[in-house]
């Protein structure tokens, strides 16, 4: 017998976790430089923001941030327990006191340690179903799983991790409930031998802890009630399967309600503790509609044992499911009529995870899991999140349905529901992916546990006079190599992944470093309730990289506030009006970077209502005997706000200025850097006399900070008066930024070809001074 098979199958389980959490523990190699960390993703920045506000004010944190959606401020909605036992940790670690290096290696270990403690549950799901072995091979699948790694890996510091372990650990202890109420029928504890051996039958104490995991969950992640109504989808099920096998459903509403009534007690104190004035009945925070909707489920699951009572003596399992659906719509109308604001908040949740929002439609994790943005069909986020795993779990459901029986066993049919549910989830958006790679695990384990059962069967001997399974000493190899085939894919995705996370690019990194050490400091960083001083605009996605890094204040953030005003002014065809949107917002800072230009510029277009197809114009290429067509960008892409800074350094505009650009350079013709900040500024208007409808250009050239020389421009049309205004972002002299002019304004007319040379000073710029220059 081989090591690992002498091996006790704790010791196994801890062998899987170690090598999953070193796996895990990859990216720190080069994430953490001189004691700070990069973190991956855009979420994990706010998360941070959050924990350093939090670690140096325990216990408070973040209920309202006036560096989001500047200068209104904006109300947080994210449940406090990730961020708060992140900072109690970093607290404990720093002896009372840590420094801001300790607080981020903290936050950046703890999805690891979360991730890696995910496989227990795992694990008991697994061997609870369908034995140990199924339940090893599930942690091993799961410990490669590509799409569980994105949200486990170090530096990953977001909450999704969390929602993966605390969801898996309440359908664990749901599932080892029913199979111990089933089995021990503890319906007829409570009927025959009292309250007290009721109270500690396990499966009692199960549901008790499923019902406190529900609660812990709703104090993590917005999206709790995605799991507490999971459960209520199940039991009308399971009630029905019941009555048309004629089982005692007792052990199906103990488990049920106990679950219920244990997350109902545990969450009522939170919610009287962190109920928001304005936000009572929100889902969107922790309030009264938590509870309502615990309470809803509760009475739910009593509504369709008292049907299946009545129903189970009289009818069919089918009149059953016709009967409830009826009360489903009974009480769809009921809820609307009734408790409108509470039917509302259902309602909009729906709509939200199966993607009615023309906001989600832009988001790249929020995509249907087959499409893109563009509504193509694609394969790309099932291979990067699954490998073959995902074609695993397809088998595997075929042959649990046909081996297994759910609709015998209640634990089995639960988790075919569970797998059903989220897999569309994931299919109407891929950010449930994560979620659904418990299920993938399981019935991957599964179908490798039937793998080995054909591989290396077992032998029936006899032993003192009853057969008994024992398995004989056959040739391993061709069960290492299969399986190694099948793991093979997924380990190398998983090595991309943490070789190659999703992080800030170092261009950005430079940019904010500069940013903060070269913009004016803003106040209440610390003390987010009052108002600072300006804001700076950029695409929400980079919102959350700016509070942190540079701890400025943004108009927009991963929160998608004010997204569609960010969306019109960048594309804008009228300075006046992309300026009054930064006037009313007292924006100083515009940073941009070339995705804006190119990937996302489809998403920008969507949010700011515009048609994405009408920035390009078609051209017909012949080559040869062949003919094609391909989009280029047409006028109205060039005059966009957005390209006429990013691509033209402002020209074009006469109050807008480029600061500072990062190091990469991403065209040659022009040459275009990777990102870049501007200022915006009153800028200097040129008066004068030129010839009636004359059109007036002033230039000038200037050398960005990187060394770059570039030409800045803008024009003015005479009035049928002859005087034109023309109005110029940059200054010639006194200007201290490292983006400077080289020479004087030529100011000239294109009719009369007359031209002078003209000097600005800074003051004229940030005051908006008038000078005086007459052509004619």
């Amino acid at each position: 017998m081989s090591r690992i098979d002498s091996l006790s199958v704790r010791a196994k389980i801890l062998s899987v976790m170690f090598f999953a959490a070193l796996i895990r523990l990859f990216p720190l190699s080069f994430l953490l430089s001189d004691g700070r960390v990069t973190f991956v993703s855009y979420d994990s920045y706010y998360h941070m923001r959050s924990i350093l506000y939090t670690t140096q004010h325990f216990p408070e944190h973040i209920l309202f941030d006036s560096y989001i959606n500047y200068p209104l401020g904006f109300d947080i909605s994210w449940p406090p327990l990730y961020d708060m036992l992140i900072s109690l940790v970093a607290l404990i670690v720093g002896l009372g006191n840590p420094d801001i290096s300790t607080i981020e290696l903290v936050a950046a270990l703890f999805p690891v340690v979360v991730g890696t403690l995910s496989m227990v549950p795992l694990y008991f799901v697994a061997s609870t179903l369908f034995g140990h072995r199924v339940g090893l091979y599930s942690i091993v699948v799961f410990a490669v799983m590509p799409i569980h790694l994105m949200v486990s890996m170090f530096g990953a510091t977001d909450h999704h991790v969390a929602e993966v372990l605390l969801s898996t650990t309440a359908f664990a202890l749901f599932i080892l409930s029913l199979k111990r109420g089933a089995d021990s029928d503890v319906w007829g504890k409570l009927t025959k031998n009292g309250p007290m051996e009721f109270i500690v039958s396990p499966s009692v104490v199960f549901a008790i802890g499923a019902g406190i995991t529900l609660a812990v969950s709703v104090l993590t992640w917005t999206g709790s009630p995605i799991f507490i109504g999971l459960f209520a989808l199940y039991v009308p099920v399971q009630f029905a399967l019941d009555i048309k096998s004629k089982r005692n459903s007792g052990y199906l509403l103990v488990s049920s309600c106990i679950m219920y009534l244990a997350a109902l007690i545990f969450t009522i104190p939170f919610v009287v503790i962190m109920l928001r004035e304005g936000y009572e009945l929100s889902a969107a925070f922790i309030s009264w509609f938590h509870v309502l909707y615990l309470l809803s489920m509760l009475g739910f699951t009593l509504i369709c044992w008292i049907a299946a009572y009545i129903i189970g003596n009289k009818g069919k399992w089918w009149h059953y499911l016709f009967a409830i659906i009826f009360l489903i719509v009974i009480m769809i109308f009921g809820t609307k009529s009734l408790a409108p604001a509470f039917s509302s908040n259902i309602f909009s949740g729906i709509g939200y995870l199966l993607g009615f929002d023309d906001i989600l439609s832009t988001i790249s994790e929020a995509l249907p899991l087959f499409w893109d943005q563009y509504g193509n069909f694609t394969l790309s986020s099932v291979w990067s999140g699954f490998g073959l795993f995902f074609l695993f779990a397809f088998a595997s459901i075929l042959l649990i349905l046909q081996k297994e029986k759910p609709s015998k066993n209640p634990d089995m049919a639960f988790f075919v529901i569970w797998s059903a549910i989220i897999f569309f989830l994931a299919l109407q958006q891929r950010r449930f992916m994560y979620l659904l790679s418990i299920n993938v695990a399981v019935l991957s384990g599964y179908l490798m546990g039937q793998m080995h059962s054909w591989l290396l069967p077992e032998a029936v001997k006899e032993h003192v006079g009853k057969p008994k399974k024992v398995q004989t000493r056959p040739n391993k190899m061709p069960l290492m190599l299969v399986f190694g085939m099948l793991l093979l894919p997924g380990f190398l995705i998983s090595t991309a992944v943490v070789s190659n996370p999703s992080v800030m690019p170092s261009d950005w990194q430079e940019t904010l470093d500069w940013m903060k050490d070269s913009t004016p400091k803003t106040s209440y960083y610390d003390d987010p309730q009052q108002t600072p001083e300006y804001g700076i605009l950029s695409w929400w996605d980079f919102g959350n990289w700016i509070i942190y890094r540079s701890q400025r204040p943004v108009v927009t953030n991963n929160f998608q506030p004010a997204i569609q005003e960010t969306a019109a002014f960048f594309l804008s065809q009228n300075e006046t009006e992309a300026s009054n949107i930064l006037d009313e917002r007292n924006v100083r800072y515009i940073a941009t970077d070339i995705s804006m230009v190119k990937g996302k510029f489809f998403s920008i277009a969507k949010l700011a209502g515009e048609d994405y197809s009408s920035f390009f114009d078609e051209e017909t290429i012949i080559e040869g005997s062949s003919t094609m067509t391909r989009k280029v960008e047409n006028e109205k892409f060039k005059n966009s706000m957005l390209v006429k800074l990013h691509v033209y350094d402002g020209s074009g505009s006469g109050h807008y200025r480029l600061l500072y650009e990062s190091n990469t350079t991403v065209t040659k013709d022009p040459e275009v850097k990777y990102v870049k900040i501007f200022e915006h500024v009153q800028g200097v208007t040129i008066r004068g006399k030129a010839q009636p409808g004359e059109t007036v250009y002033g230039a000038t050239t200037l050398v960005s900070n990187r060394g770059r020389q570039f030409d800045y421009y803008n024009s003015a049309v005479a009035d049928e008066e002859g005087i034109y205004n023309l109005a110029l972002a940059y200054s010639t002299q006194g200007d201290t930024s490292s983006t400077y002019a080289i020479l004087p304004y030529t100011v000239i007319g294109d009719k009369s070809r007359s031209s002078k040379k003209i000097d600005v000073t800074e003051s004229d710029v940030q005051n908006g001074e008038i000078l005086i220059l007459d052509l004619v």
